[in-house]
């Protein structure tokens, strides 16, 4: 990798002086000063502040340039698909979504980002666009991107979607796991320490850990490890394995709740008219919030939520042993009161030395964009590593 690939990389979790570039590339003054100069130059990086002064004159903070490269991010979602195009810094200046409740095929997907790249080309023609991260479930191959298979949705298997992106856009593409993705995004908005061992637990359409050992994350041979599978869950008072599964999935979460509004005369579905009203991921942090205010549905199905995932989080802290637990995706927007409540039945489960050494800890980007955010960080990592790939300037 080159110095000025090395230097980039660097910058991406968070802006540095040009002492502490020295150290991370020992290289000579000289040599880095030069090198930095040329970044400047060519709109990668940018002076974004100045690090406190030691009794001396401060230094400059370089950090990444948010004012000339682009890069969009993608989020399978499944059903729909989220987009955002973001600078180098992470700021989102475009966002999208499309197919709504639908799941789109594998083509009309590769059509539908196709479309949105010559858009966001035609709409910022002074800003180069660098490429595409993608954020998809399932299981992916760690080299290539390829989608293995997503279980949940048929006609996902075996396809190359960042070779079939690359033939229709020209540009490159990388993909992982989305809650992956997450939790790229949410360690860099945190500036986690990466000396510790992390999990981060993502629960969207079901629940997966992923794993940072040492600052590096574990990712398998199949691309997906850490995904808890519900029918081996036993949780205290939901006998039902398929109310089990409902409850990790925001699918199954909404599929509940409408049952239950079945059986509700109209003066008692009154109440929950705003949350019936909610698109259906808006509608789990309604769902939540209900709890709090009391609602008995909202109340019930949140109780046996925090049962499922204190059981699933537990067996994790067992086996992991992590120093710090971040509880994200939806989890993200659960209310505090709810979280505490999680908190203590996951301590529950826990013999003391465990539960006294493990901090967990609520996510703090709570943004519907957070996987396709960790998607472009990805893009970033993949691309100026890639001996492969002719970066602009590099």
């Amino acid at each position: 990798m080159t110095l000025h690939r090395s230097i980039v990389r660097l910058l991406i979790n968070e802006p540095m002086p040009l002492a502490y570039l020295q150290a991370a590339t020992s290289v000579s003054l000289p040599t880095l000063r030069k090198a930095v100069q040329e970044l400047l130059d060519s709109g990668w990086i940018r002076v974004v502040g100045q690090s406190e002064a030691n009794g001396g004159r401060p230094a400059m903070l370089f950090g990444l340039d948010d004012r000339f490269y682009l890069v969009i991010g993608v989020h399978f979602q499944l059903p729909g698909i989220r987009l955002i195009t973001s600078d180098l810094a992470g700021q989102v200046l475009d966002e999208s979504e499309m197919f709504g409740q639908v799941v789109p095929s594998p083509g009309d997907v590769v059509n539908a980002i196709a479309a949105y790249v010559t858009r966001i080309q035609a709409t910022y023609r002074d800003r180069p666009l660098l490429g595409i991260g993608i954020a998809t479930p399932g299981f992916t191959d760690p080299d290539t991107g390829d989608i293995l298979t997503i279980g949940r949705v048929p006609g996902w298997q075996n396809f190359p979607v960042c070779r079939r992106l690359q033939a229709s856009t020209r540009l490159p593409v990388y993909a992982a796991n989305d809650v992956d993705c997450m939790a790229f995004a949410e360690f860099q908005h945190t500036n986690e320490s990466h000396e510790q061992n992390l999990a981060y637990v993502g629960f969207d359409e079901g629940v997966k850990v992923s794993l940072f050992f040492g600052g590096k994350l574990y990712k398998g041979s199949l691309g997906n490890p850490g995904l808890i599978a519900s029918s081996l869950l036993h949780v205290d008072g939901v006998d039902d394995r398929h109310e089990v599964h409902e409850l990790l999935t925001i699918v199954g979460l909404n599929q509940m709740f409408e049952r239950r509004m079945e059986g509700l005369n109209e003066t008692e579905r009154q109440a929950y008219l705003p949350v019936l009203a909610a698109s259906p991921r808006q509608r789990v942090p309604l769902i939540l919030m209900g709890a709090v205010e009391r609602l008995p549905v909202c109340r019930e199905m949140a109780q046996k939520l925090i049962q499922a995932l204190s059981a699933a989080v537990a067996n994790v802290i067992y086996f992991v042993q992590p120093d710090i637990i971040v509880m994200g995706g939806v989890l993200s927007l659960m209310p505090g009161e709810l979280f505490t409540d999680l908190r203590m039945a996951i301590a529950a489960q826990l013999p003391t030395l465990m539960d006294n050494h493990v901090i967990i800890q609520q996510a703090r980007l709570s943004s519907p964009n957070s996987a396709a955010l960790g998607a472009t960080q990805h893009f970033l990592q993949s691309y100026l590593t890639d001996a492969f790939v002719v970066v602009p300037q590099l």
